[in-house]
């Protein structure tokens, strides 16, 4: 009899401890209303833990919070099923969830695709040319709030982020803890990750501090 994990029970062990057990098998349904309890409740957490509490207009999606949760699920099948061949695993990794539509949709997502960076570090680990690096690289150009910390290849849509202070602040935070300095790319983030360290950002960010200073511009005055 094959080995199955329930969608309530990944989310569980992802939330307290962050070690998850995931089997070949798709993830059992499990009692639909005690995940949604798990995830809403999660949630309703996490906006209190915004910065500054900045939690207005973040509604529950539990749609998108259930889809996020099966692709990381899925994911994390790619990483420990080395018998999964290349072509496989990248159709894994394509099938990630839609781009969020609102702020709500989005930070429902981040519930469980906040994960991705320890995912990538886990995959780099085995090979730079595993295709499961390459496939969570794309999704983190399309989930930039969850994917801090993963070099990211190409531009983010951010202006979904930057519409929300409270999702705009919590993914400065982010940039500022992780020091991901390819976040710095976009010219919005480089000014406002400026702003919040202020003085401090050699002691606090100094991989920051040091992409910061290269985008100065170079003013030379003229010798007397």
């Amino acid at each position: 009899m094959p080995v199955t994990v329930s969608i309530a029970d990944f989310f569980s062990a992802l939330h307290v401890s962050g070690q998850v057990g995931v089997t070949r098998e798709d993830l059992l349904p499990g009692d639909s209303e005690q995940t949604l309890a798990l995830l809403s409740r999660a949630f309703q957490d996490a906006c209190e833990d915004l910065p500054g509490g900045l939690k207005v207009d973040l509604e529950w999606c539990p749609a998108a919070a259930q889809d996020a949760l099966r692709y990381l699920y899925r994911l994390c099948q790619v990483l420990v099923d080395r018998a999964m061949s290349e072509e496989q695993a990248g159709a894994v990794c394509a099938a990630m969830p839609l781009a969020a539509s609102s702020p709500g949709e989005l930070f429902s997502q981040d519930l469980a695709l906040r994960h991705l960076p320890e995912l990538w570090s886990m995959a780099r680990s085995m090979s730079d040319s595993d295709p499961l690096v390459t496939g969570i690289e794309q999704a983190a150009v399309r989930f930039p709030l969850s994917s801090v910390g993963i070099a990211l290849k190409s531009a983010p849509d951010l202006m979904p982020l930057r519409r929300h202070d409270g999702l705009w602040r919590l993914y400065l935070d982010r940039i500022i803890e992780r020091q991901d300095a390819s976040r710095l790319d976009d010219a919005h983030t480089s000014l406002a990750v400026a702003d919040a360290l202020g003085d401090h950002a050699l002691s606090l960010a100094p991989k920051l501090a040091a992409r910061l200073s290269l985008s100065t511009p170079l003013i030379l005055c003229p010798q007397p």
